[in-house]
Parts: C-alpha cells; sequence; structure tokens
C-alpha cells in the first residue's frame, strides 16, 4: 500500500524526489541568507495553518558551497539512517585509505542496502580503473550500477533541465563512504 508523503516508499519516491530538487535547483540559483518558510501548524480547534517563520541560513557556508555542503548533508543522512537500521559496522571501513577490494566491498554492500529496500532491481560496484598501487583505491575508478533505479524518471527529467543538484541518491551516500576512509571522489 503506498501512503501519501513517505519518502521511504519507492512508489512514491520517483515523483516527490523530482519535485524537490526541481525546486531545490530553482532555489539555488540565487538562494538568500534570510527567508520566510510557512510551518504547519495546529489550532485549538484542530484545524492545520500555515505560519509564516523568519529563517536565517548558516552564513558561514557562502553559496558556491551550498550545492556541496547539501550532497554531503543528504550523503551522511543516507548512510546514517542505514546504520541506525542495521548495523552501524556494516558500512564502516576498517582502516584509512584502504584497499581498492575492501572499498568495493563497503560499496555493494551500500548498493545492496538500497536494493533491499526497493530502490533499485539489482546494483552494483566495480572497479573500470586499477588503482596506482596494491596497498590503497587511490588513483582507482569504481563504477556503481543500478537497474531499475526508483529515481529512473526523475532522474533523467532532472538532467534534461539540467539541474544541480540532482537525487544521485546513492552517489551521495558513496561520497560520504569514501570520505570517512580518506579518500575524495574526483568529477565524474
Amino acid at each position: 500500500m503506498v501512503q501519501q508523503g513517505d519518502l521511504t516508499d519507492p512508489y512514491y519516491f520517483d515523483f516527490i524526489s523530482f519535485a524537490q530538487y526541481a525546486t531545490i535547483d530553482r532555489e539555488m540559483k540565487d538562494p538568500p541568507i534570510v527567508f520566510e518558510e510557512q510551518v504547519p501548524t495546529e489550532t485549538e480547534n484542530g484545524t492545520q495553518i500555515f505560519v509564516p517563520r523568519v529563517i536565517r541560513r548558516d552564513s558561514s557556508i557562502s553559496n558556491e558551497q551550498l550545492l556541496f555542503e547539501h550532497d554531503k548533508r543528504v550523503g551522511e543522512a543516507i548512510v546514517q539512517k542505514f546504520e541506525d537500521t542495521f548495523d552501524s559496522s556494516l558500512l564502516g571501513i576498517s582502516n584509512r585509505c584502504p584497499s581498492i577490494d575492501e572499498v568495493v566491498r563497503v560499496l555493494n554492500k551500500l548498493v545492496n542496502l538500497f536494493v533491499l529496500n526497493g530502490f533499485a532491481f539489482e546494483g552494483r560496484a566495480a572497479v573500470t580503473k586499477d588503482p596506482k598501487g596494491p596497498l590503497s583505491a587511490a588513483g582507482a575508478q569504481i563504477s556503481i550500477t543500478l537497474t531499475s533505479p526508483a529515481t529512473l524518471w526523475s532522474s533523467r527529467a532532472l538532467q534534461l533541465r539540467k539541474a544541480n543538484p540532482t537525487n544521485d541518491f546513492v552517489l551521495k551516500a558513496a561520497r560520504v563512504i569514501l570520505s570517512r576512509a580518506g579518500y575524495t571522489m574526483g568529477t565524474l
């Protein structure tokens, strides 16, 4: 059964993530530091009204840093949710700058969690370019492939709009995992 507004339901997720990311793209063109937000509030008689609230975003984050910060926070939230729901060590990497085998093993666990939760039919992470040395993953290229991801339509629609950021949730989470392991991700 699909429950309206349930973002954990992959049937509803494609459309709502498109709407969210199209809005984020539009609003990030010239983001204000101070803005007004409508917040739902329940009245004494039980009805819901929207009340304006003034929001001041963290001014230490420049407009140029907002997209990076957004991707980082979304990735961290996804990884944290998986760790809280399953096992806190499941997506952990045993040491800084681990071997390519360990990195791929953990990224495959991440992909499997997306699959098990219905956000793709299947998927995998695989090395497409070997690392510079045998003891590290530095310089390697890893491909993450999802078959029938839950965001198939919305991702394509956002790409056609040249939206930035996009709803590439596996990538956002993979960046967090790689960062925890001491690696940075290059451009795509």
